[in-house]
């Protein structure tokens, strides 16, 4: 059911989506490589930077909404059902998001410390992505019906 190349287009709707974040155009210059670094782990300790402290820093809120708007984005144009994200992260770090279609949650995932919110590679990007699109395909496509109403 899922077509070849998901992962890429996941990729690109990512990046898509930070853009359409970056009003006032400070990222314009930078690659989409420079951009999903932000994504990645490092090997630096600057990950570990907010451990125990209760602000979540406002870019990690930007990955996690670019992430799950453009898992909800690609689901929909795979689907051709109207699909939302509902993304609500406290300033400690926790929170939940929820991606539906009519009545039906596809998607239902716990946050919990937002500022680890990162991938060990672009490759362990795609495939978290992928993951959560194939499973709420297969979700729409076995309970269609509720997703319509």
């Amino acid at each position: 059911m899922v077509k070849e190349g998901l992962g890429e287009d996941f990729i690109k709707e990512v990046v898509k989506h930070i853009r359409a974040y970056d009003t006032y155009r400070t990222w314009e210059k930078r690659s989409d490589e420079e951009i999903l670094k932000d994504f990645l782990k490092g090997d630096s300790k600057r990950s570990l930077s907010f451990a125990g402290h209760c602000e979540t820093d406002p870019k990690v809120i930007l990955r996690i909404h670019a992430f799950f708007k453009a898992v909800t984005s690609i689901i929909e144009k795979l689907s051709g059902f109207i699909t939302s994200a509902v993304i609500n992260i406290d300033g400690e770090g926790n929170g939940i998001v929820l991606i539906y279609a009519g009545r039906l949650i596809l998607i239902n995932k716990t946050i919990r410390d937002a500022n680890r919110f990162r991938f060990k590679s672009l490759d362990h990007i795609r495939s978290e992505g992928e993951k959560l699109i194939e499973k709420a395909l297969d979700l729409l496509e076995k309970y269609q019906e509720v997703a319509k109403i």
